[in-house]
């Protein structure tokens, strides 16, 4: 199994039980190193004026370099949408392997926002999904993940100045099924439910092909960005 190596100011070194290993810097920002699902995958993610650089390298495909950054120069200085996040796990233990971390749902959440936004995301059996699914889209079956937008359909409009508010609700069971055949890892295809996800929030759909192919190619950008493939490679329907 690959991991981390801790060397001292004598050169002694210690292996270290971790998948990643995070630096704060002084002024604040993360430089974060992770090992990913292949044998020698390394992840290397730092945040920079605008965003966040990710290079992704694989020994086996070419390496992929993918940089955010802000773009014209003036535009530098306006501050990053704000997010006031809050993560739900309400899964039984056999359905709680592999959950991602808060942390990791804040930069996927973070990284398909445009404006200031309050969301929980929930994580579910498959119990909850199918009754969540059932009373409010009238399917009676589990889904992957499922949209809420408060004060949706009011007759006052949300203020510009008012962040977005919503719950995105993951079933797990359903998850991991998908990750396991379409061949992903299973960070990768929550990465990709919780962008597709934010995406629906700030009204992006998929209701006729036009409209599927703008949230898939910005779906497509936003994960590239993150160091994660196309997520539409092996699946059998968007």
């Amino acid at each position: 199994m690959s991991g981390f190596l801790a060397i001292d100011a004598d050169g002694r070194r210690r292996p270290l039980k971790a998948r990643s290993l995070e630096l704060t810097l002084r002024d604040g920002r993360c430089l974060q190193l992770s090992l990913g699902e292949g044998a020698d995958e390394l992840r290397l993610a730092a945040e920079v004026d605008g965003g966040v650089a990710v290079m992704l390298v694989q020994p086996v495909s070419a390496n992929m370099l993918a940089v955010r950054v802000a773009g014209p120069a003036s535009a530098q200085t306006e501050r990053r949408p704000r997010l006031a996040l809050s993560v739900q796990k309400a899964v039984r233990k056999r359905d709680g392997a592999g959950l991602p971390r808060r942390r990791d749902i804040r930069q996927w959440a973070s990284a398909a926002l445009a404006c200031d936004a309050e969301i929980t995301v929930r994580i579910v059996d498959s119990v909850e999904g199918q009754a969540l699914n059932k009373a409010y889209r009238g399917k009676d079956y589990a889904t992957n993940v499922l949209t809420f937008v408060y004060h949706e359909g009011d007759e006052t409009p949300r203020a510009d100045d008012a962040p977005l508010a919503g719950d995105l609700v993951l079933c797990a069971p359903v998850v991991a099924a998908e990750a396991l055949a379409q061949g992903k890892s299973l960070l990768a295809h929550y990465a990709h439910l919780v962008v597709h996800g934010v995406l629906h929030l700030q009204g992006y759909d998929h209701e006729n092909d036009e409209d599927a192919e703008r949230m898939e190619s910005r779906e497509r950008e936003i994960l590239a960005n993150l160091g994660y493939s196309d997520p539409y490679v092996g699946e059998q329907q968007t």
